[in-house]
Order: structure tokens, then C-alpha cells, then sequence
């Protein structure tokens, strides 16, 4: 049996999270087909991996399989900072990667580096609370506000990267759509958000711009998808294997990029938004034939433990 070497780097991680269940799962896979040897690292050991190369880990959104015998290696990355893989890939033993913020003008030129998907932050949270999050919007009155929960991401000193979600200010600060949104700007404790968000009939998501550094996915695309709760957010930039489909999936705003992907003209992408709101906030036939679509694709893409099967079978790790 082939020995592969399994590196991860979320140790000590709270059990609820995505990493200290798809871990295991993959583990207890591998070892159906390899010897595994597991390295339970965390992303602030300053763990340098050495292969033909050096490169420290400093996150924990990042595994790393290995073969120990031709020390060829692959990788999982969440891929809203991509800098681990885009320094690993430059190995030449270096044979794969799937990555969840998958951009495809970033990897263009890298063989061998696919789109995959994006996790949800809490192990199974549409699964455990789909029922009754539907129970609850069935029988209660929904809140017609365009609900918006987040960070601003805003540094005067650094307009240029902080200011990309600025037409979330510009449309709260719109009068004639003032009574219409739920300007969230500060976070709040994570049950506290899902216990606010339910309440509403349709959520504003609204990535960091693009697939660099804040990435275009956010954490509560995948948890609005899961709880059955409809998505209106600019068209992603981000692919995923099993594609999300504007308006079928969520709910899309056209916008533009500048050359680094982040939001260009913020003024318009505001317009945009309040205008595809007031389009669809009375259509429900429209919201909830998104909504199940949107939930069958996180039953199939992201519901565990199929999400760990999926990232395995991605990675052609099921054969030896």
C-alpha cells in the first residue's frame, strides 16, 4: 500500500468548524486506499514545508498530500488568499490543486489547478437547521428589508484596497431606499447573525470583489444556501465546479472589475443592487424556485460528509 503523507494545519480548531470534521473524514478515505501519515499542524507553528522547496504555512485554510516515495504533492486551498499555492505550485513536484476561491484569470497558466468549492464555516449548519429555519419562515411574517450582515473592510489610509464595499454605504445612505435596507455594518456572535437572518425574506451577500485576497466567495453565500434563505449579490468572478448559475442559484447584479478584481464603480453596482431588489422582492414564485435550487446544489456540493468525497474525487485521490 502507497504511503501518503496528509498535512493540516487547523489543530486545535472548535469542533463545530468545517476543518475538524472534513479532516477526519478525509483521513478515515485516504486510509481505504493508502498508509497515511498525519502531520496535525496549525497555521501559526511557522511549519515550513520542504520538498524541493521551502514554504511556511501560516494558515489553516490549506492541506497538503504528499506521496512519500516520488514526494509528489497536491493541495486543498480555501484560496481566499492563495499565496500558499501560488508559492507550492511553483515546485516541481507539484501535481494539482483544487481551490475553493477558484479564479480563472489567476491559474490560466498553472496546469493542474481546478476550481472545486468553497466550504460553509459551521460542519453541516443547513443540514442540522434547514427544517426548522423553513418551519419558522413559514409561520412567521417575513421582513421585506434587504438584509445585509458583515465588515465594511474601511481604512481611509487605504482606500484603494478597504473601500471595496463601498456601494453598501452609498445604498444605505440612498433616502429613497433607506426604509428598504437592513445596514448591518458591524459583526455580530455567529447564532446571533443566523437567528437575525432568518427573519428576512432575501439577503444581500457581497464578496470582497473578486478572487484575490478577500476572495469573491463569502462564508454566508454557502450558509444562506444550506438554510434556504434566497441570495441577491453581484455575478460572481469565482468558478466551482459544479457551476452556480445566476439567477438560478442567487440572484445577480451586474458589476465590473478593475485588473485586480475588485468592484468597479461602486455608485452603479449600488444602483444595480436596489433596482434588482426592487425587481424580485415581491416575485415569490421567483425567490423560492431560487431557493431550492440553491439548496440542492449545497446538498450536493457542500452537506457532509459529500463535501469531503468531493474534494477527494477532485483531487483523483481515490486511486493509488
Amino acid at each position: 500500500m502507497r504511503k501518503l503523507n496528509v498535512y493540516s494545519f487547523h489543530r486545535g480548531i472548535s469542533p463545530h468548524r468545517f476543518d475538524a470534521n472534513n479532516t477526519p473524514v478525509i483521513l478515515d478515505e485516504l486510509q481505504k486506499y493508502y498508509e497515511v501519515s498525519w502531520y496535525d499542524l496549525n497555521g501559526s507553528d511557522h511549519f515550513v514545508y520542504r520538498n524541493d522547496c521551502e514554504v511556511l504555512i501560516n494558515q489553516g485554510s490549506i492541506l497538503i498530500f504528499e506521496f512519500d516515495d516520488t514526494k509528489e504533492f497536491k493541495t486543498f486551498d480555501f484560496g481566499d488568499a492563495p499565496t500558499l499555492t501560488m508559492q507550492l505550485c511553483k515546485s516541481s513536484k507539484f501535481i494539482g490543486a483544487v481551490i475553493g476561491q477558484y479564479n480563472p484569470y489567476t491559474w490560466k497558466d498553472v496546469p493542474n489547478v481546478m476550481s472545486g468549492l468553497y466550504p460553509e464555516s459551521v460542519w453541516n449548519l443547513g443540514v442540522e437547521n434547514f427544517e426548522s429555519v423553513q418551519e419558522w419562515r413559514k409561520t412567521n411574517p417575513l421582513n421585506k428589508k434587504l438584509y445585509w450582515r458583515g465588515s465594511i473592510y474601511k481604512n481611509p489610509s487605504q482606500p484603494e484596497y478597504y473601500d471595496v464595499r463601498k456601494a453598501l454605504e452609498i445604498i444605505a445612505s440612498t433616502p429613497a431606499f433607506n426604509a428598504d435596507f437592513y445596514f448591518g455594518n458591524f459583526p455580530i456572535p455567529f447564532e446571533q447573525y443566523v437567528s437575525e437572518a432568518i427573519n428576512f425574506k432575501l439577503a444581500l451577500s457581497f464578496g470582497g470583489g473578486g478572487g484575490h485576497s478577500c476572495g469573491d466567495f463569502c462564508f454566508r453565500d454557502i450558509e444562506m444556501y444550506g438554510l434556504g434563505i434566497p441570495v441577491l449579490r453581484p455575478r460572481y468572478v469565482v468558478e466551482t465546479e459544479d457551476p452556480l448559475i445566476p439567477d438560478v442559484h442567487y440572484i445577480a447584479v451586474d458589476c465590473e472589475f478593475d485588473d485586480n478584481f475588485r468592484y468597479k464603480h461602486p455608485e452603479q453596482l449600488a444602483r444595480n443592487i436596489i433596482q434588482r431588489y426592487t425587481d424580485v422582492i415581491n416575485n415569490d414564485d421567483f425567490l423560492n424556485t431560487i431557493t431550492i435550487n440553491a439548496r440542492e446544489w449545497y446538498l450536493r456540493n457542500i452537506a457532509g460528509p459529500t463535501v469531503s468525497h468531493n474534494i477527494l474525487r477532485r483531487l483523483n485521490l481515490y486511486e493509488s
